[in-house]
């Protein structure tokens, strides 16, 4: 139930390059609607949180240019705050928005090997849309259990109807390697070694605040398109909205949705 994808592929070099990622660096419209998806995620991720867990530092591997680890910071009232990320060009840019908190260009294993568990263990780790980017997904999340207590995932459920000819791999335009259901979620993180405190999944679709980003994000997008291409995506999502008025369940079907868990580690 879990992959390790053997690939000569730069993803440093990627993500550096990736249009998505410069877009959400450098144009305001992108970024207000990527601040919005991660404003969800920070949501979700904090209400499996109980009140009285408390935590001293908390560490984001692929925390592209520190928005959501900062916005969980805030939210969960962490002070000590550290990013990892493998584009320089995120890594850059995190530095520049947010100088109180300590940045790291690399992977999570290059991380550990210069500040190894043994001398230090984060209170949590938050793990938000990255699984699916890395080649071997097991061993990264068993870097994790070693690196934190307890960690925050966040990964989206993408075996459905709408992603049914997706080629993932090395040729997916936003770097993702593989699909996951809820199964094999839940099968990965009790394979890494974690127990699984809280879990449950969701779609950002249903949220209101992050559905007038999305629709204010998409009319952007609309008006740039030739006449035709505009008057056939209005037809699509017109049925997209009313789909999304009328079923979950069918929602999650067709688009997907996110699994999110607290795991407590095992690893001492």
């Amino acid at each position: 139930m879990y992959f390790e994808n053997r690939t000569d592929m730069d993803f440093r070099k990627f993500y550096d390059t990736q249009p998505d990622y410069e877009a959400f660096r450098n144009d305001p419209e992108k970024r207000a609607y990527y601040d919005a998806a991660a404003e969800w995620k920070v949501r979700k991720l904090a209400h499996l949180v109980p009140g009285y867990h408390t935590y001293a530092d908390v560490l984001e591997v692929g925390c592209a240019f520190g928005v959501l680890l900062n916005m969980a910071g805030d939210k969960l009232k962490i002070r000590s705050r550290t990013g990892i990320d493998i584009s320089s060009e995120n890594i850059e840019k995190a530095a520049g928005l947010w100088p109180a908190c300590t940045f790291f260009m690399g992977t999570l294993d290059e991380f550990l090997e210069l500040n190894p568990p043994a001398k230090h263990r984060f209170d949590l780790v938050i793990l938000s849309d990255i699984v699916e980017h890395v080649p071997d997904d097991l061993g990264f999340l068993k870097s994790a259990a070693r690196a934190g207590r307890y960690v925050l995932l966040n990964l989206p459920l993408e075996k459905s109807y709408s992603t049914r000819k997706r080629q993932y791999g090395e040729t997916d335009p936003s770097g993702h390697l593989r699909a996951y259901d809820r199964e094999m979620a839940v099968r990965l993180a009790e394979d890494a070694g974690f127990k699984i405190v809280a879990d449950y999944t969701d779609i950002a679709f249903f949220d209101r605040h992050f559905y007038r980003a999305y629709v204010r994000n998409r009319r952007a997008r609309l008006d740039r398109k030739p006449l035709p291409l505009r008057i056939g995506w209005k037809i699509f999502y017109f049925f997209q909205d009313r789909m999304r008025r009328l079923s979950r369940k069918l929602s999650n079907r067709i688009w997907g949705s996110n699994y999110f868990a607290l795991l407590e580690s095992s690893s001492r």
